[in-house]
């Protein structure tokens, strides 16, 4: 079969489409035919050797793809052959063929394509588990989205409109700022253009009760001084690391140690907290409640309450060109990738 792997860490250069040995299920896991898969920065820092989930490489990344149904397990009973489908793969997306656990591979609806499909099972179970799961949200309250006209971001200000959230939102740039004012964002702000930190206070000035954050680093010590008491800030991916300048040395040390020069019995007077939320532990440690997470996604979008975010679709010959563009941060929306 066709195949992108990582075969050492390098740049987006180093990414090409291989002969690799097609893979056989396993008794209680679904072989799809891949048409198409979502790309997530998870990925950029796995092809960097800087995410420690990551298999020993070589490996094929990509988390989640949508295709048919070629050959189950033994045990399966949910899928048949020709079944069309989207699932977290764990891995392996990057190809023609995919393996993925029974339990998280799901039916695709008659009303998506395949590019649609494959923009969910990542983008919108981290949203949903970090805004109603980690964040402990009721309507009314206040959420600021970082990285909101990102894939996740997007799912996070679509999730947030369904809860009836007062939304913030930050993005870089006039476009992605006009793209968050047509999404619904009630406060849309250029973190290029103007302090985020000055003007949410201005904004708030009580606070906010959760702060969804895929940037990391030191911008973390600030998030808890916007938050209410009870407020909570989740971290769902860590873009600082992916900075080159942070390869030397000295620069990681004062990044990654900014992060934890706050005060623990701060955060416990005042019933803050901080909390992490990676979808591979998810759905690897508590599959039963990814399972339950992506179905009750799936009625959403069915009774139109949410849908698909922006999908930018590149053939499988363009993935160095989307690794580029996804780790420049200039793109908005989700990347997916197709294979013919």
């Amino acid at each position: 079969m066709k195949a992108i792997p990582i075969l050492r860490s390098g740049d987006f250069r180093s990414l090409q489409i291989r002969e690799w040995e097609t893979p056989s299920p396993g008794p209680s896991q679904v072989l799809i035919r891949t048409r198409a898969f979502g790309v997530n920065f998870a990925d950029v820092l796995a092809r960097k050797g800087q995410y420690t989930d990551a298999p020993k490489m070589p490996f094929i990344p990509g988390y989640e793809v949508a295709g048919e149904v070629v050959q189950v397990g033994s045990s399966v009973t949910k899928f048949k052959n020709n079944d069309k489908v989207l699932a977290l793969t764990l891995f392996g997306g990057y190809a023609e063929f995919a393996i993925a656990d029974e339990r998280t591979t799901f039916l695709l609806p008659d009303y998506m394509t395949y590019e649609q499909g494959a923009s969910i099972p990542v983008n919108y179970v981290t949203a949903w588990h970090s805004i109603f799961e980690t964040g402990s949200i009721k309507k009314g309250d206040k959420i600021l989205i970082h990285a909101a006209a990102g894939g996740v971001g997007q799912a996070a200000v679509q999730l947030s409109k369904y809860a009836g959230l007062e939304i913030f939102g930050t993005a870089g740039g006039p476009k992605k700022i006009e793209k968050l004012k047509q999404l619904g964002v009630d406060h849309a702000i250029d973190y290029r253009g103007e302090d985020y930190f000055t003007k949410i206070k201005s904004l708030a000035p009580q606070g906010i009760h959760l702060i969804l954050d895929s940037v990391g680093g030191s911008q973390f010590k600030k998030e808890l001084d916007l938050l209410l008491p009870h407020g909570r800030v989740v971290g769902y991916g860590a873009a600082t690391f992916s900075d080159r300048s942070l390869l030397k040395l000295p620069n990681l040390i004062t990044e990654a140690f900014s992060m934890l020069t706050f005060s623990v019995v701060d955060l416990m007077m005042k019933s803050r907290g901080f909390y992490g939320v990676n979808m591979l532990a998810v759905a690897r440690d508590n599959i039963e409640q990814f399972e339950a997470e992506m179905n009750q996604l799936l009625k959403l979008f069915e009774s139109k309450e949410i849908s698909t975010v922006e999908i930018n679709a590149m053939p499988a010959s363009g993935i160095s060109e989307v690794h580029r563009m996804l780790e420049s941060r200039a793109s908005s929306g989700k990347f997916v990738v197709t294979f013919d």
